[in-house]
């Protein structure tokens, strides 16, 4: 006979003895009591076991008469399970018959009808997750069978009063092969935890909260847990920061972040540095200014982290939140890393800084903002290269680092940057007249101006218009094909008109001197908004962006206000 059919028996026998020797009485909830075993360390950042010995019933009572129902253990923020053991094949495949997915073992102790214990051993395994939004889930395996359901483990979200942290929910069973059973006790050591990176000076505690299968009230029970050594751990973040220039425009797509070796301490506070020196404010990204990310804003970017304790990188979405004045960036990230985390931008710096990180070792944080026509920052590649900062601090306090790194804007010709005391000769810019608008309160405007090339400037060969809010450029069917109309060259012809993110491209037929540009009121679109502004003398101020190309390649960006 097997012992789990001779524990079937023995169980069935005692609860016929148990019916015959007590009456039916009232029934008691349970009082738990929760002590840590450290005895395998407190270093900080470090993996290693960790005991956890619950009881559910005071030393002594007899007969058992009841038992514990839902229980969640809430470990304190920073100490984490990995769930990237076995290359991350325990989130996606149930098995119970080996230890690659083993992350801890115990001893459960039940009475059979309250009357003689039945200690078994069991291990904990982590296998998928039984829940969307979970982490992963925990089995109580008895040799190859699981006892009850399985557990959700899931990351507390950004808010939560216990703080970012792993959660650990359990159903516990009250029957055990079909007899009743009152669970007294759980001993059990978790393998492999990574301790917190910092070291407080009143620990944080390990929490239990259990009800029964008789009363509903939640009994909450906690431990301290010691961490020591945090001013050991090494702390060397390294910046990195990407910029590409859009190929029509003047927008930038961004990439800025930092990396750290696994055993690091994370980072608490950090400040992501955009190359300040080059770079403006694209005023048309104000319109994707989200004032409640839940009905659905725009992303204008991405963040990226990737983290040794889970087998795939993390993706969020970030959104531009705050205020035109005080803008923000909001970086959301899904279950099962329910993280919102929010950075003050600071325009006169270009910098993005993040406070309260939670405690996760990362080994890359990058964050990138779009380009496009509504991306955050415009160049006009004077300088295309320089320098750029930021600075971090550990989850303990007691480091902070400061890093430069250079930077090129990929996109910007060499020749537009700033070097010495100024501009190379061969590098002069064109000039461009006051544009001049008119028609805008009749629903028929049209904009001329007119490009120059220097005395010592080559002569141009491509132009690029940037419209201001509320005008777009029209596009015309003539039968399969799609033209723009209504714009109109002198000094020079048209080799061909495009569209690009909204923005007109002109080549020219072959370099010119001075080209006088008319957008005639066919080739404008005009928003009613802007039309009812005009009409009220409110259309402020406009400008136009114009993007000139060389005969020898080089590329210079000018904006002049409309005269109305």
């Amino acid at each position: 006979m097997s012992v789990r059919k001779r524990r079937s028996a023995l169980i069935s026998a005692l609860v016929g003895i148990a019916a015959a020797l007590f009456a039916q009485g009232a029934l008691a909830s349970v009082t738990p009591s929760l002590s840590l075993d450290q005895s395998a360390g407190t270093q900080a950042g470090a993996t290693q076991n960790l005991g956890m010995d619950l009881q559910f019933q005071p030393a002594g009572t007899y007969p058992y008469t009841d038992t514990p129902d839902a229980m969640t253990i809430n470990l304190p923020p920073g100490l984490l399970a990995n769930a990237a053991i076995n290359g991350g094949a325990c989130l996606t495949t149930t098995d119970l018959t080996d230890t690659n997915c083993q992350v801890g073992t115990g001893v459960v102790t039940a009475y059979a009808a309250g009357l003689v214990p039945l200690p078994t051993d069991v291990t904990f395994d982590l296998v998928p997750p039984p829940a969307a939004g979970d982490l992963a889930g925990l089995a109580v395996n008895d040799d190859g069978t699981q006892i009850g359901s399985t557990a959700d483990i899931r990351v507390r979200p950004s808010g939560d009063p216990e703080g970012v942290g792993i959660s650990i929910e359990f159903i516990l069973p009250n029957s055990l092969d079909g007899a009743p059973i009152d669970i007294s006790e759980i001993d059990s050591t978790f393998d492999g935890l990574r301790y917190p990176t910092s070291c407080p000076s009143t620990p944080a505690n390990v929490s239990v909260s259990v009800d029964s299968y008789s009363d509903s009230t939640v009994h909450t029970v906690t431990s301290p847990l010691s961490v020591t050594g945090c001013s050991k751990l090494p702390y060397a973040p390294k910046l990195s920061v990407k910029a590409v220039k859009d190929g029509a425009d003047r927008q930038v797509a961004i990439t800025t972040g930092v990396t750290q070796a696994a055993d690091e301490s994370p980072s608490k506070s950090l400040t992501l540095a955009f190359p300040g020196n080059t770079l403006g404010v694209n005023l048309s990204a104000i319109k994707l200014l989200c004032l409640n990310i839940a009905n659905g804003c725009t992303p204008v970017g991405t963040a990226t982290a990737v983290s040794p304790f889970y087998p795939k990188p993390l993706t969020a979405n970030a959104y531009l939140t705050g205020t035109a004045l005080g803008p923000s960036l909001t970086l959301v990230f899904p279950p099962p890393f329910p993280l919102t985390l929010v950075g003050s931008v600071t325009l006169t710096t270009k910098t993005a800084s993040f406070t309260g990180l939670p405690d996760i070792p990362l080994t890359s944080l990058s964050l990138a903002l779009n380009g496009g026509a509504d991306g955050m920052f415009l160049t006009n590649c004077n300088p295309g290269n320089g320098t750029a900062t930021g600075t971090s601090s550990d989850q303990n306090g007691d480091k902070t680092v400061s890093a430069s790194v250079p930077y090129e804007i990929s996109g910007c010709a060499a020749s537009s940057y700033t070097s010495g005391s100024g501009t190379s000769s061969t590098d002069v810019a064109p000039t461009v007249s006051t544009p001049v608008a008119s028609g805008i309160k009749t629903k028929h405007p049209s904009i001329k101006f007119r490009v120059k090339s220097a005395k010592k400037g080559a002569k141009v060969k491509q132009l690029t218009v940037e419209l201001p809010h509320g005008l777009s450029f029209a596009t015309h069917r003539t039968g399969k094909r799609t033209e723009i109309k209504g714009v109109k060259l002198s000094g020079a012809k048209v080799k061909s008109l495009t569209l690009s993110r909204g923005h007109l491209i002109i080549k020219l037929a072959r370099p010119a001197s001075s080209i006088g540009v008319t957008l005639a009121g066919s080739a404008l679109n005009e928003s009613a908004a802007l039309i009812a502004k005009a009409k009220a003398g409110k259309a402020g101020r406009m400008r136009l962006t114009v993007i000139s190309l060389d005969a020898k390649n080089k590329r210079h960006t000018i904006a002049k206000a409309i005269a109305l």
